[in-house]
């Protein structure tokens, strides 16, 4: 048996989860869960009548604890509002096993126990990030030691925020960690970045931490705002390794490190005219989905994959003769990707790690993956696809994929499936 200890609101965050009936929590329902079902844990603060909420842990604002605590999955329309979404890690891991008790939690001692290693690794990868989270948080406190030889200062016009400012001029904000992708890429979301009036008021780039074991402000990096604007993204992707930096349509973006931002980077009185013009409303209305079409979320391992090892970063590519202009990726019901043609005809790809996880995921029963095509992580295995899906397609016709992107010995290949002989023909790639 695994043993992991827990900081106090991850455990509340998982004692209430079984009373949340939705794949994806807010920050508010998880305030008004916590105090209905687990009082004991939670207690109002008697010295502030006017708190928002009125709910507090001892140690902190519990709405604010939860959003440190959180992945951020997207924005959703719900009435005239559009709220963010959280989902507690990168995945419904961690929750679904809390509450089919392959964990058991114990509020004894704030522990959750398995027997199963892997879930014990993703609870202790979730520790280390909250932790994480809530050391650069509170970045006035990474100052008090390291502001003279880093060269900034916490700038005091933007109090609620973590804005820093330069002796040159230059105006920072911190980006959010949002979880790991894979042990070597991480995944920052901009939302506090983009959200409120912050670069309207000064011209404000981008600044992240990558963070080590011991070390929550471990490697500083700047992104241009010129850079972001192009595209406003509302996550990106970071390799720890390489440094390699994209978001979810497989833009690249440049990092600098601090000293060389404070001499390549533009002041806070520059791109007014950008600035003008940049709504945030605009943004979330483009990013947020109608809460009833949220099935699933977009997963970030397979996204990765795809445009970094196959891919590579790039945009255009060809498949069969025919060009490849642009994709966009989707979080809401349906397929992952959305293939865009020079012609402007489009081609749906589903991702996944394993061939056999387009089955799990009951893909081969719901129309909206009818005429896909397929790509998994997985080593190409002609005979494993036909075992797979070859009994299947006679009765769900085109909701089983004819067409498979893959790796073959570390090269990139697709093929398409001739099901009545049970063989493959090579479609040719072009990058």
């Amino acid at each position: 048996m695994y043993k992991v200890n827990l900081q106090k609101t991850f455990f509340l965050a998982l004692e209430i989860s079984g009373h949340y009936n939705k794949s994806y929590f807010n920050t508010n329902d998880l305030v008004k869960l916590a105090n209905q079902y687990k009082a004991d844990l939670v207690r109002t603060r008697v010295d502030k009548k006017d708190y928002k909420f009125l709910d507090d842990t001892k140690f902190g604002g519990l709405r604010g604890n939860f959003s440190t605590l959180l992945t951020l999955k997207g924005f959703v329309k719900r009435g005239n509002k559009i709220i963010p979404f959280y989902s507690l890690g990168m995945d419904g891991r961690i929750v679904n096993a809390v509450n089919n008790g392959e964990i058991i939690l114990d509020s004894s001692d704030l522990t959750a126990n398995t027997a199963n290693e892997i879930l014990k690794n993703l609870l202790e990868r979730e520790v280390f990030l909250s932790k994480v989270r809530e050391n650069q948080a509170h970045i006035k406190v990474m100052l008090e030691k390291d502001s003279v030889k880093l060269g900034i200062k916490r700038d005091n016009a933007f109090k609620k925020d973590s804005v820093v400012v330069s002796s040159t001029g230059q105006y920072f904000l911190r980006g959010l960690l949002n979880n790991f992708i894979n042990n070597n890429t991480i995944e920052y979301n901009l939302y506090n970045y983009w959200s409120g009036k912050k670069i309207i008021k000064k011209n404000m780039h981008l600044l992240i931490s990558i963070p080590l074991k011991d070390n929550s402000w471990a490697e500083l990096y700047a992104i241009k705002f010129e850079d972001l604007i192009k595209n406003k993204p509302m996550y990106l992707m970071v390799s720890v390794d390489t440094k390699k930096c994209i978001d979810r349509l497989g833009n690249i973006y440049n990092l600098y490190n601090l000293e060389q931002a404070k001499k390549k980077f533009s002041d806070g009185n520059a791109n007014i005219n950008e600035r003008l013009t940049y709504k945030w409303r605009d943004l979330i209305n483009k990013e947020s989905s109608d809460e009833v079409e949220i099935k699933k979320e977009v997963k970030q391992q397979e996204t990765w994959v795809f445009i970094d090892k196959f891919l590579k970063l790039k945009k255009a590519f060809s498949v069969d003769g025919k060009d490849v202009v642009e994709y966009s990726m989707s979080s809401s019901g349906g397929c992952d990707v959305l293939l865009k043609y020079s012609g402007g005809t489009t081609q749906k790809l589903e991702l996944e790690h394993d061939w056999k996880n387009y089955l799990d995921h009951r893909h081969h029963e719901n129309n909206a993956w009818a005429d896909a095509w397929l790509f998994a992580e997985q080593e190409w295995n002609p005979s494993l696809i036909i075992k797979l899906f070859k009994p299947l397609k006679g009765k769900h016709g085109n909701r089983i994929p004819d067409v498979f992107l893959c790796f073959e010995k570390d090269q990139r290949k697709a093929y398409k499936a001739n099901w009545i002989d049970e063989s493959f023909k090579e479609i040719e790639l072009k990058f």
